[in-house]
């Protein structure tokens, strides 16, 4: 020990003294040595630490109690209390006493405000990539006196043993209890505002900045005492940009110093005229904005920021790697985003989260099919630059400006009926402020039309598009059958299977998918088209009332390829059970085994998961012996209606041409109209086989030990997969892959208990368009946390009330202390009244994946123990469900 540094100043910590000084102290020591704010200061390293517990005989005890806690824990608990107890009563060498007491005596003659110090615990399990330990170890402030230095030397060192330190340890750090604490003694800031900043946004993972701070010291808002003032500032390409955003908080109480000579701080009340005030200036906000994008550069991760002005200086207290939610697979970040996103075209489509394999297959063909072509047949200059879907918590949305364009062009009379669902409100006026085309006349609009269609006259013609439907089905055919020949050869094979013939015949049938979706965009717009004009013609000359029914009759029944499988499905639901079933069933499957409940290739088909449809079935025998109505033909429907039209309108001339024209209309509406569900079959039984080759590939994966299991492949996208097979196993994001499993299951989960508020249907950037009004009582807050959890609350406001919360409880407090760490790990969710995305108790519930709001106002008085609430960690809301007790009499917002 004697060979080891007892004291390092913080300029003379190089990188490889991390053991030594621990991960607050090598920080401290880098930006010191670049030449950042940081008030000077000495690090007491490791080697002092475990100089005293060699000394004091502890040595045997800490190693002991690592062991202790992983068995008992309430002896580790009583024995952890015993060995702190054990440390401060423990005597220091009079070298080592005699090295801290020297360098705190020329800290001070290097400067230190009113003789104070600040004490910091710097654990070698401290500022790690992951896991911050924020709050987790002791800091002592305004410290003065060299005997109550040492003391606060050895309360750091205590603190480590704490069983919150402990439990945060276990859950993060893989060194075991193989640690020890440096501290580190600083000159004492009297800060005029402090607080928090963070180097990208900690709850989104969006490249932005976010600043939270108040008067005085930085403790008030780490700690999550108040309502803090809040500031986003916004980057570009050219660095930070000069626009910020700001959040006054409420801001009724600070942290000072103790005036008293026990050191330490205390909280007073904010002069009433300051309360609302903004706590930083412009030029403030720049520099410190500035400063913490240096830090991350310097770094190169995203930082957590401890910062402080004092006489208009900045300084830094600390700076760790950002625990931040990781950039999400599932949910789109793009570079400011501003747009009206929608989720009309999609959500039928999707109903629930999608796959990334699932979406990378259909967003290829959607984005360049269905929009980005069409924007170029119409000549939209930034065809190729707009983004036209994300991703936000899973679901899929598309771009409104998109319809915008798109509806535009068209009057009022023909616009598509079903053109409202993409607009908030259904306000297809929304289309008309679309800066693109300018007039339906402008040239570069008529002319780009007019090429496009010249181009491919028999696709664009609803006199024509569905006589290529009839070449293409026989395509269609012929090609799945030699697919589904190859498919199965490859299953039956016991033989080495190449990944490049495995890629070939999924890129195979995806070129399939291409050119179905090519000719049903078409299909699909002629469908639109041609109904939305029968049903303007009917209202015109039959009346409102009458046109709604009689063009649902017209078109009702139309053999289509789910109606057959409906009528499939009926008939295996009035057979008894036995032999003839199961062979009715076994041909079902064999003609209808490739239809699924979605487009998403993760859920498995009928065929490979036949239970879907015996559930089914069950469901409809039950209804059938049940059900008293009778169904009238849909032929017999349709004639009817046909002769009621044809009767009302053949009377005269002007009925004549009348009848003449909607009986055109009705003709090409009448073909369309199937191809919609067509499209479906046709589809569907191409990723069916596609599904079969990605699972193939899948056991490839599990083979070369890239995945645990072969369903795994769903996770992975196309790309990936892609690189896989061209590039081998380096080229795969095989770590990716778990943790996107978690995720998905974690969105599954919140999509099936809240469908309403996971997927809501209208975005702006990523944030909701509108909370959903609900009966229920509402509180609003931050969200600090993402995440949905429906589940009882319990009110926590001392650590003796800890034992009435069971696994699963939504804890609702004031704030957190750091000493609360251990019950985080029963908890399902955490409603706190004050606090900022900063605060420890933010910031562990994001490590602990925890959904967390905060700034919740009178939370822990409005809701009762028992009561059941739905916490949306995205919106920032509580709803209250149900209540099992006496109601608050507080109104709830």
């Amino acid at each position: 020990m004697s060979g080891q540094a007892m004291i390092l100043w913080l300029e003379e910590i190089t990188p490889n003294d991390r053991d030594a000084v621990g991960g607050k102290g090598a920080n401290l020591g880098e930006m010191t040595r670049a030449g950042y704010p940081v008030p000077p200061g000495f690090c007491i390293t490791t080697a002092a630490y475990l100089d005293f517990l060699r000394r004091n005989d502890l040595a045997e005890a800490t190693a002991a109690l690592g062991e202790l806690a992983r068995k008992d824990e309430a002896a580790f608990e009583r024995e952890a209390a015993h060995l702190r107890a054990l440390i401060a009563d423990g005597e220091l060498t009079n070298s080592v006493r005699a090295e801290i007491v020297a360098a705190y005596t020329q800290l001070l003659e290097k400067g230190a405000p009113e003789g104070q110090v600040a004490v910091r615990s710097s654990a070698t399990a401290e500022d790690l990539v992951g896991a911050s330990f924020a709050g987790q170890q002791e800091t002592y402030l305004h410290v003065s006196g060299a005997e109550n230095l040492l003391a606060a030397v050895k309360s750091c060192w205590a603190s480590l043993w704490t069983p919150q330190a402990v439990s945060y340890r276990r859950r993060f750090w893989a060194g075991g209890e193989a640690v020890a604490m440096a501290v580190v003694v600083q000159a004492m800031i009297p800060c005029d505002v402090a607080g928090v900043a963070f180097s990208v946004d900690p709850l989104t993972g969006r490249d932005r900045l976010i600043i939270e701070a108040n008067w005085g010291l930085g403790e008030s808002v780490v700690r999550g005492e108040v309502e803090v003032d809040r500031y986003t500032v916004e980057r570009t390409t050219a660095g930070i940009s000069p626009q910020f955003s700001a959040w006054p908080g409420h801001k009724t109480r600070q942290r000072i110093q103790n005036p008293g000579d026990s050191g330490g701080t205390i909280l007073v009340d904010v002069p009433a005229g300051r309360r609302d005030e903004l706590t930083l200036s412009p030029e403030q906000v720049r520099r410190l904005a500035e400063t913490v994008s240096a830090l991350e550069r310097h770094f190169g991760l995203p930082q957590d920021v401890e910062w402080g002005f004092w006489r208009g200086e900045l300084y830094i207290f600390q700076a760790r790697p950002l625990t931040v939610r990781r950039s999400s697979w599932f949910t789109d970040s793009i570079a400011g985003d501003d747009y009206l996103w929608t989720s009309g075209f999609l959500n039928e489509r999707f109903s629930e989260p999608v796959s990334p394999l699932g979406w990378s297959l259909v967003r290829e063909l959607l984005e360049e099919l269905a929009f980005r072509e069409p924007l170029r047949y119409m000549g939209y200059p930034q065809a190729d630059s707009l983004p036209i879907t994300k991703l936000y918590r899973g679901h899929p949305f598309v771009n409104g400006l998109v319809f915008q364009i798109l509806y535009k062009p068209f009057p009022d009379l023909f616009l598509p009926e079903d053109a409202y669902r993409y607009f908030p409100g259904g306000d297809t006026d929304l289309r008309k402020k679309a800066g693109y085309p300018s007039s339906i006349f402008a040239p570069r609009f008529l002319f780009s039309l007019l090429r496009a269609f010249l181009r491919d006259p028999q696709n664009w013609s609803p006199w024509h598009n569905y006589r290529q439907w009839a070449r293409f089905t026989a395509e269609h055919r012929r090609e799945m059958a030699a697919i589904a020949e190859q498919v199965q050869w490859l299953k039956e094979a016991d033989r080495e299977v190449g990944l490049e013939a495995l890629w070939s015949l999924i890129e195979r049938a995806q070129d399939l998918n291409r050119k179905l979706l090519a000719l049903h965009r078409w299909s699909l717009t002629h469908a639109d088209l041609t109904y939305t004009l029968l049903r303007k013609l009917t209202a015109a000359w039959l009346g409102e009332k009458q046109a709604t029914k009689v063009c649902a009759a017209l078109v009702s029944g139309l053999p289509n390829k789910s109606l057959e499988l409906d009528q499939e499905l009926r008939k295996l639901a009035e057979m008894p059970p036995g032999e003839e079933y199961e062979a009715a069933l076994a041909a079902f499957l064999t003609r209808y085994g490739h239809r699924s409940f979605s487009l998403d290739i993760y859920h498995p088909n009928f065929a490979a998961d036949p239970a879907q449809v015996r559930e089914l079935v069950e469901s409809l025998a039950i209804a059938h012996h049940t059900s008293h109505t009778t169904h009238q033909d849909g032929e017999q429907q349709r004639e009817a209606a046909y002769n009621l039209v044809k009767s009302s309108l053949l009377k005269g001339v002007a009925g004549r041409l009348k009848w003449t024209l909607l009986n055109h209309v009705l003709s090409l509406a009448r073909r369309y109209m199937p191809l919609r569900e067509d499209q479906r079959f046709y589809w569907q039984e191409t990723l069916a086989a596609m599904r079969e080759l990605f699972l193939l590939l899948g056991d490839k994966l599990v083979a070369d030990g890239l995945l645990r299991d072969r369903n795994e492949v769903f996770l992975a996208t196309k790309d990936e997969l892609e690189a896989y097979v061209r590039g081998g196993r380096s080229a795969f994001p095989a770590d990716e892959i778990q943790s996107r499993e978690r995720e998905f299951r974690q969105l599954r989960g919140e999509h099936e208990l809240t469908p309403h508020l996971a997927y809501p249907a209208f975005l702006v950037g990523n944030r909701p368009l509108e909370v959903p009004e609900w009966r229920e009582q509402i509180l609003a807050g931050r969200p600090v946390s993402p995440g949905l959890r429906q589940g009882p609350v319990k009110v926590v406001s001392t650590p003796a009330q800890f034992s009435k919360v069971q696994a699963g409880d939504i804890m609702v407090t004031r704030s957190t202390d750091p000493g609360w760490t251990p019950i985080f790990g029963l908890l399902g969710g955490l409603i706190m009244e004050s606090g900022g995305q900063l605060s420890h108790g933010a910031v562990v519930a994001r490590e602990y994946g925890l959904p967390a709001v905060t700034g919740v106002a009178g939370a822990t008085r409005l809701l009762r123990d028992g009561q059941i609430v739905l916490l949306d960690g995205f919106a920032g809301t509580v709803t209250v469900m149900q209540n099992n007790c006496r109601p608050a009499t507080t109104h709830l917002r």
